[in-house]
């Protein structure tokens, strides 16, 4: 189980842009943003990219079809919950699962599915 296709990685520099930009001009995609940041401050083994509006992460190396992925879905995403200020998360590939919580949730829970599917810890956070 998983996607079949070639995965094709992003810098996470230009992610972190787009994710950006699309929080500047619609705030419902500030937890996307978000969570894309703690990716880029963790500096974590992780690859990343996007389709429509939604963040699709593996962990390296780049995985060969098939492979499973956190997918963090966007506001508008066919896939999206239909509870404004929610969030999905899902692993899509053997052992899927999915998740739906509060958009203030975001960051932790893409950090649980991420420790949970690839083993790959967030960078301590510094107070």
């Amino acid at each position: 189980m998983g996607w079949l296709y070639p995965f094709r990685p992003r810098p996470w520099a230009d992610i972190a842009a787009e994710f950006r930009q699309l929080a500047a001009a619609r705030p419902a995609y500030d937890h996307m943003a978000e969570v894309v940041e703690s990716v880029l401050d963790s500096r974590a083994p992780l690859l990343g990219s996007t389709s429509l509006g939604d963040l699709i992460v593996v962990d390296r190396p780049v995985p060969r079809a098939p492979w499973g992925a956190v997918v963090v879905t966007g506001p508008w995403s066919q896939r999206a919950v239909m509870v404004p200020g929610w969030v999905r998360i899902e692993h899509v590939g053997t052992g899927g699962e999915v998740a739906e919580r509060p958009v203030a949730e975001a960051v932790p829970l893409f950090w649980r599915f991420v420790t949970g599917k690839f083993g790959v810890l967030p960078a301590p956070q510094m107070s």
